[in-house]
């Protein structure tokens, strides 16, 4: 497969399990179940029926972080 560097990081941003939302009607987050190059639209979803192009979705990140923590003294 001879893929050019905008289709390499076209898939890195949207691996299996990445988690996403429409563009359009945000809300629900939904997860890359596949993104396949060779079809257009080319990236699957997970519980959902269609397949979908980038510039439809946003990619969600930091879903989870770290939040710093306080310490206490106790007495």
């Amino acid at each position: 497969m001879n893929w050019t560097t905008w289709e390499q990081e076209e898939a890195r941003a949207y691996q299996p399990g990445t988690p996403v939302q429409f563009k359009q009607n945000g809300g629900k987050i939904y997860y890359v179940q596949e993104y396949d190059a060779m079809l257009v639209p080319p990236i699957w979803l997970e519980e959902y029926p269609k397949p979908c192009y980038p510039e439809e979705l946003r990619v969600l990140s930091n879903l989870f972080c770290v939040l710093p923590q306080r310490s206490l003294q106790v007495a």
